[in-house]
C-alpha cells in the first residue's frame, strides 16, 4: 500500500471518529476505535469502529475512495 493511500485512510478514519465524538452523546453511545481480532488462519483483521448503545450495537467500516467503486 502506497503512502498516500495509507494518509488517506487514516484522514477517513481519523474524520469519523471527530465526527463520532461531537456528535454521539457520550452517555448514550460507546465509541470504540482500532479493533483487531485474530483469525482462525493465525491472522488478524481490525474493525475501524464499534458503537454500542441501547439502540444496537453499529459496526462502521471507513473507506476514502473517490470515484467509481
Amino acid at each position: 500500500m502506497s503512502l498516500k493511500s495509507t494518509f488517506k485512510g487514516f484522514l477517513g478514519e481519523t474524520v469519523i471518529n471527530v465526527a463520532m465524538w461531537l456528535k454521539l452523546e457520550k452517555d448514550v453511545y460507546h465509541r470504540l476505535n482500532g479493533i483487531t481480532l485474530p483469525l482462525a488462519n493465525g491472522g488478524s483483521t481490525q474493525i475501524n469502529h464499534v458503537i454500542v448503545s441501547v439502540y444496537g450495537i453499529f459496526v462502521i467500516e471507513t473507506k476514502n475512495y473517490k470515484g467509481w467503486i
